[in-house]
């Protein structure tokens, strides 16, 4: 009897040892796959596939729905560049906005809508050319690099959908001079 009392709290020690153990291992699971299912709502959201800027974003606690009104928001600005909304850039939008899942996002649609109808205001582009420039100097030069290349191939898209003066001129001078804008936002 006095043996089983003396091996009785060090199998209680044991026990919390590797009750807290397993308790960790858990923890940090449910934080991997958390960390994973940003990871990939950020990509569907953004179009974003770079893993390491994927990782910097969740890193940064940037959320989808932020990333998504983030990334429309240069998008809209192109759009409105030549002081009019095309037709086929609406289309273009509407379907950008479909793809990243905007609606299920957090995106209220009314802000859409209302982003479609009437330029925004120049304050939200100043907003998001200054957002930019902090998150740009908390990424790496290739994660930058990789940030910039996808968002501008999508503001690209959206210039070219008008398809220009007798589809001669696929961009115009505005929608270029935007552009540019944008780009420097970047830091480059």
């Amino acid at each position: 009897m006095n043996s089983e009392f003396l091996h009785k709290p060090s199998r209680s020690l044991e026990d919390m040892f590797f009750y807290e153990q397993d308790r960790r291992i858990i923890e940090q699971r449910k934080k991997l796959q958390r960390m994973k299912e940003t990871k990939e709502n950020l990509a569907k959201v953004s179009g974003i596939h770079d893993d390491a800027v994927l990782e910097k974003l969740v890193a940064l606690d940037i959320r989808p729905e932020t990333l998504a009104t983030l990334i429309g928001i240069p998008l809209i600005e192109v759009a409105w560049a030549d002081g009019r909304m095309d037709a086929k850039e609406r289309k273009k939008l509407f379907d950008y906005a479909e793809k990243a899942g905007l609606r299920k996002k957090g995106l209220d649609p009314k802000v859409m809508s209302a982003w479609l109808k009437n330029r925004p205001d120049p304050a939200l582009l100043d907003a998001w050319t200054q957002y930019m420039r902090t998150l740009c100097k908390q990424l790496s030069d290739a994660e930058r690099t990789s940030l910039r290349e996808e968002l501008m191939a999508d503001a690209r898209s959206i210039a070219t959908a008008a398809g220009g003066i007798l589809g001669c001129a696929t961009i115009s001078a505005e929608e270029k001079s935007m552009l540019e804008k944008l780009e420097s936002a970047f830091g480059t």
